[in-house]
C-alpha cells in the first residue's frame, strides 16, 4: 500500500503527453490557477498546456531514465445500487468521473453531489460518459439505501450513474488510485474522512484530471477536460 500521506501531495505531479497541442495556448505556471496544475508543462516553452491532459498521481519512475510510467486504476468489481455486479471491465471504453461519499454525510457530500448532477446533466446525451460513486460506509450503505439516495437526488438513469458498495478495506485502498482520501475517523463529521474530489478517468482506465467538488469553477474546467477525452474516441491522446 502506498503511503497515504503522499496521495494529496502527488496530485500536483505531471508530465508531457505525446499528442497535438498549440503552444500559444499555454499558461505561465506562476499565474495559472490551481485547477490547471495537473496539466502537463511543455518542455520547450515551460508553459502549462491547457488543451492537453497529463497523468496526475504517484506513478513508478524508471530509476535509470527517470521516465514516469503511468499506471491505470487497479481492476475492481463490486455491486451497484441495483445489486448488480459492476467494475472496471464495464468501464473500459468509457470516460467516467469517480467520487467517494456516504449517504449519511452531514457536510460536503450534498455539495459534491450537486456538482456531479451538473456533470450528469451536461453529458447526459453522450453514451460514452459515466459517473461512479463509491460509498466509504458499506456497512450502512446497502444497495437499497443507495437506491433511495439516488432517487432523492433525482437520478433517473441508474445505468449511467453507479453507486458502488464494496469491501471497506479494499475501497480504502482503492481511493489512492483515484487520488482521494477515504477512511474512518471518529473525530470527523459523520465518522468518515473523504476528500470531495471528482476524478476523471479515460477510456483505458487512467486518471487524467481532477477537481474539487466544492468549487464550481474547478468543475467548470473539469467539464472541458471531460470533453477532451470524449472527443478522443480512439484513445490517441495517450
Amino acid at each position: 500500500m502506498r503511503i497515504r500521506s503522499l496521495v494529496l501531495l502527488s496530485v500536483l505531479s505531471f508530465f508531457v503527453i505525446a499528442c497535438g497541442h498549440d503552444h500559444e495556448n499555454g499558461i505561465d505556471p506562476e499565474h495559472a490557477p490551481g485547477y490547471l496544475q495537473h496539466h502537463p508543462i511543455d518542455p520547450e516553452s515551460g508553459l502549462i498546456l491547457v488543451d492537453t491532459l497529463g497523468y496526475p498521481g504517484n506513478h513508478p519512475t524508471d530509476p535509470v531514465t527517470g521516465e514516469v510510467d503511468p499506471q491505470p486504476v487497479r481492476d475492481w468489481e463490486y455491486i451497484d445500487q441495483s445489486n448488480r455486479p459492476f467494475g472496471t471491465s464495464e468501464l473500459r471504453g468509457k470516460v467516467y468521473v469517480a467520487d467517494f461519499f456516504f449517504t449519511s454525510c452531514p457536510t460536503i457530500c450534498p455539495k459534491v453531489k450537486s456538482q456531479m448532477l451538473r456533470l450528469e446533466e451536461r453529458f447526459k446525451d453522450n453514451p460514452d460518459f459515466q459517473l461512479v460513486s463509491f460509498t466509504v460506509d458499506p456497512k450502512r450503505d446497502t444497495p437499497e439505501r443507495m437506491t433511495e439516495y439516488a432517487q432523492k437526488l433525482g437520478i433517473e438513469d441508474m445505468d449511467r450513474w453507479r453507486f458502488i458498495q464494496g469491501d471497506k478495506f479494499e475501497i480504502y485502498d482503492l481511493d489512492e488510485d483515484y487520488l482521494s482520501v477515504a477512511l474512518e475517523n471518529d473525530a470527523a463529521p459523520g465518522g468518515f474522512d473523504h476528500s470531495g474530489y471528482l476524478v476523471l478517468v479515460d477510456r483505458e482506465g487512467y486518471v487524467r484530471a481532477y477537481a474539487s467538488g466544492l468549487v464550481e469553477e474547478e468543475v467548470d474546467h473539469l467539464m472541458e477536460d471531460i470533453q477532451l477525452l470524449l472527443d478522443d474516441e480512439d484513445g490517441s491522446a495517450r
